[in-house]
């Protein structure tokens, strides 16, 4: 009877683990252009119950960004990093400001200012715009950051 329970409880602890380690393995990929055309649906959506669809849809997605190269690195506003890396896009619509966060800090700690070219996998987390030369500015959260050249 003990060694069922035993077994029942490391299954359920296997599975959790798994579920928790591979989130990432389960979620769609989405690149900057679907971000884009996302955001155009939302700007010009009238209806805020689709528009709160499309941004929980937008969140549920894994997104990736191949060969953006490190503009700074600076201390993170968000409470759950230490550290936030910007980074910029060009797009037909102008240029995006990527906010990048991850908790690798001894990844962070290899990266140089205007030379190390990375890519990003990350959850999107959300994007705003303010007064400035910038399209949008996008948040990526738990991120996976690949350094390409250094």
């Amino acid at each position: 009877m003990k060694s069922k329970i035993f077994f029942s409880l490391a299954l359920l602890l296997s599975f959790s683990f798994l579920s928790c380690s591979t989130t990432s393995f389960f979620k769609k990929q989405i690149t900057i252009n679907d971000i884009l055309a996302a955001k155009d649906k939302i700007d010009n959506s009238k209806n805020p119950a689709e528009v709160l669809l499309l941004k929980k849809s937008l969140s549920e997605k894994l997104l990736i960004i191949q060969d953006i190269t490190v503009k700074d690195i600076i201390n993170s506003t968000n409470v759950y990093y230490d550290f936030c890396i910007l980074a910029d896009i060009q797009s037909a619509k102008g240029t995006i400001e990527c906010y990048i966060y991850t908790k690798n800090t001894r990844r962070i700690s290899l990266l140089k200012k205007g030379q190390s070219v990375i890519t990003v996998k990350g959850e999107f987390q959300r994007y705003y715009s303010m007064l400035d030369n910038y399209y949008t500015k996008i948040e990526i959260t738990n991120s996976e950051i690949t350094i390409n050249k250094e």
